[in-house]
């Protein structure tokens, strides 16, 4: 999913938290986007599965949901992160979450989610592969 159409995504759910009624121009109206641009977007979120047009009602479906549900839950976890250790404004480092996790495949927004919502329990670092080290002049 693009950063662009997430960005749709999360408005119509984050309305649908506020009201039963969700419009394609309550949507743009938010993201201060036209309605144009609006309409295309919620199309190609439709085509995906995630979200479904009723009666013009916009309503994410059982997969919406659970797709939003990994992206917020890794873009939560990196934002959290990056402005705690790398000293990124919250704003900046949301934005910065997002948009790297869009660039994440399904299977690895996937697994990372799972990963993180199981608590990381079974962290580890990846075995030190002494070969590169003494190449590297460890």
């Amino acid at each position: 999913m693009s950063s662009s159409e997430l960005r749709y995504l999360i408005t119509a759910n984050e309305l649908a938290e506020q009201t039963e009624n969700v419009k394609q121009t309550d949507v743009a109206n938010k993201l201060r986007v036209s309605k144009v641009r609006t309409y295309n977007a919620m199309e190609r979120l439709r085509d995906k599965g995630f979200i479904e047009k009723n009666e013009r009602k916009i309503v994410l479906t059982d997969r919406g949901k659970e797709v939003l549900n990994e992206y917020m839950t890794i873009i939560r976890f990196m934002s959290a992160h990056l402005s705690l250790h790398c000293g990124t404004t919250e704003n900046q480092a949301y934005e910065d979450a997002l948009n790297a996790t869009c660039a994440f495949s399904d299977a690895t927004r996937n697994g990372v989610a799972n990963y993180i919502k199981s608590g990381m329990a079974d962290a580890h670092h990846a075995p030190i592969d002494k070969d590169k080290e003494q190449i590297n002049g460890r």
